[in-house]
């Protein structure tokens, strides 16, 4: 996406319309002919067409027969240009995380650092994507499931940082792109150490819990990947596929998440904790006080 950034200093407003053209097509048809985009764009088809082909050597779309289609790196172009112009984002930095189905990448904006996280579904199979992700697509359009992923996440971020919840603050949207607070710690899979491993884990119990009474949402998701060690406590990252504490599914789901977290502590620190009680505790059925 760094190449991307500094590709799309040389497009215009002409060709961003254009990509913003393609963007709007996503869902309704995988190709799109150049007299539906000179209807949208109110440009003339010669014109469009010089700057298709442009971008098309640029790698920021696909062409076939049937017309012409987004790529992630025309997506990717769109959603920085876009950050952009807002005022969202000044300047992308280096590659933070690479996961299977976003990446990571430092930012700036003003004299505040920031995330971007890049949605890239797509990375895994259809199949085990439709089993993760309640809001999975039925049909094999990854740039839209990016972008209603991207919009799932940011609208729970903000759920949960209205109640002032332990996750990133999210800041802007747009398209497949998020824009976030920095939060800078250790994820919690490389700490190798931990003076005490009994009050880590009660950290962590108290933040699913706080998540769960006070913003009624479940992770889904929940493992020592996903949750930061910072001087400032306990972060719990990466909300997309989190559930509403109402849904039929979210018990099951939140013992899932229990059960990664007790399984890590045991094997990484020799700590034992019973999943009952656990449960109890973080649903807000038992007393205020960890078992850890």
């Amino acid at each position: 996406m760094r190449e991307v950034a500094e590709l799309s200093r040389v497009l215009s407003d002409d060709d961003y319309h254009i990509l913003s053209s393609l963007a709007r097509f996503l869902g309704r048809r995988r190709y799109v002919q150049v007299d539906a985009i000179s209807k949208v764009t109110g440009r003339s088809e010669d014109a469009i067409s010089r700057s298709l082909r442009r971008m098309h050597s640029m790698g920021l779309i696909t062409r076939s027969s049937a017309g012409y289609s987004l790529v992630y790196a025309g997506l990717d172009a769109l959603a920085l240009h876009s950050l952009q112009r807002a005022g969202h984002l000044d300047a992308l930095g280096v590659p933070i995380a690479v996961g299977k189905e976003s990446d990571v990448y430092a930012g700036i904006v003003g004299a505040r650092e920031v995330v971007v996280k890049a949605y890239r579904i797509g990375r895994v199979s259809f199949r085990r994507l439709k089993r993760l992700r309640i809001y999975g697509p039925r049909t094999h359009e990854w740039l839209l499931a990016s972008m209603r992923s991207a919009a799932t996440e940011f609208r729970n971020l903000r759920r949960l940082s209205a109640v002032e919840l332990p996750v990133p603050k999210p800041l802007s949207l747009r398209y497949h792109l998020l824009v976030m607070d920095r939060i800078d710690g250790i994820v919690l899979r490389y700490v190798d150490e931990a003076g005490d491993p009994h009050m880590l884990i009660r950290e962590i119990l108290e933040a699913i819990r706080r998540c769960y009474v006070e913003a009624r949402l479940v992770h889904a998701d929940l493992n020592e990947f996903n949750i930061m060690v910072s001087r400032q406590g306990i972060f719990i990252l990466d909300w997309p596929q989190a559930v509403d504490a109402g849904n039929p599914a979210a018990a099951t789901y939140m013992e899932r998440d229990l059960d990664n977290i007790i399984r890590f502590f045991r094997k990484r620190f020799n700590v034992a904790l019973d999943r009952g009680s656990a449960l109890d505790y973080v649903t807000g059925q038992a007393e205020r006080s960890s078992p850890a």
